[in-house]
């Protein structure tokens, strides 16, 4: 099966929206910037992609089974629902998820295929359209679905935890690493303006050509020479000579090292879930790329130097 992916490869970028306001006036000062809260919010929703998204699955008869049906379809017409989720703020993207699943909700066997492709495609880590921030909006649904047995509940509960660690716009979770001249230094250290947190597995090959084509890659190695952007490297691989033997295939000016006590696993300081994984931080060490796709991450480097 040849799905076309429209959008493939582009990032999801959460657009905060401030619904709640706190407010330090009058209570007429306070009722006019919650009037302006709701009008925006009104603005939003009444935006020509938000409708296109919220009225999406207008027409669709959930209650057949997907089966019987065509299932190459219905899953072209999901990949394109998620192809809209970049044109609107997330606050859109929850309600039209949630609306969605609970449309699909009447038909058991349905909602289990709705789930999986959702999975499949934006948590899956070998899938070009992974988004965990989208996926979250998936996993809040069904961590509150009273309809669920508690035990799924609390299944997805654990997920959805996972999935916040570490988000875009908040300050990645500092940690200590062995550096390969014997010192420990901590992941928060360095003054250049950008940080490429690479994490990997000295015996992966696949990590070993996605660090090839990272190492190799032009851009990459002007912006580190140029003083634009430090790459941090950390073997998680709990062999100490696995690491040491694999840092000949890293550039010299990377910063290579390796997580002695394995806290980034087993302590669950970060979500790992294949090689490599690839963060992409401003100076003050503020999330602004969470495990996207190599090629996205080197396309949003790219336009950061050209500004």
């Amino acid at each position: 099966m040849n799905l076309v992916f429209l959008h493939q490869g582009r990032l999801y970028w959460a657009i905060a929206i401030l619904l709640i306001c706190i407010s330090c006036g009058s209570p007429r000062e306070g009722q006019s910037v919650q009037n302006g809260n709701v009008n925006a919010e009104r603005e939003i929703l009444g935006s020509i992609p938000a409708k296109r998204l919220l009225s999406y699955w207008n027409g669709f008869n959930f209650k057949a089974k997907v089966q019987t049906v065509n299932p190459d379809v219905v899953e072209q017409k999901l990949v394109d629902f998620i192809a809209l989720f970049p044109t609107v703020p997330d606050t859109v993207v929850q309600v039209a998820v949630h609306d969605m699943l609970k449309k699909a909700s009447v038909e058991p066997q349905n909602f289990a295929y709705f789930l999986d492709k959702y999975s499949h495609y934006l948590y899956d880590p070998n899938s070009p359209m992974r988004n965990e921030g989208y996926y979250e909006q998936v996993l809040t649904y069904l961590a509150a679905d009273e309809t669920l047995p508690q035990e799924e509940r609390s299944k997805y509960a654990v997920v959805l935890e996972l999935v916040r660690k570490n988000q875009v716009g908040t300050v990645a979770t500092d940690f200590e690493y062995l550096a390969k001249d014997g010192k420990y230094r901590s992941m928060h250290e360095g003054t250049k303006p950008y940080k490429m947190l690479v994490f990997y597995d000295p015996t992966c090959t696949h990590c070993a050509a996605m660090m090839q084509d990272l190492a190799q890659t032009p851009a990459v190695h002007n912006c580190i020479e140029n003083g634009f952007l430090e790459i941090v490297s950390v073997s998680l691989h709990p062999d100490k000579d696995s690491w040491t033997g694999y840092q000949k295939r890293i550039p010299d000016n990377w910063m290579n090292g390796w997580d002695e006590k394995g806290r980034i696993i087993n302590d669950g300081l970060y979500n790992i879930r294949a090689y490599p994984t690839i963060f992409l931080m401003d100076g003050a060490n503020v999330v602004l790329l969470k495990d996207a796709p190599l090629d996205v991450t080197l396309r949003y480097l790219v336009n950061l130097v050209s500004r």
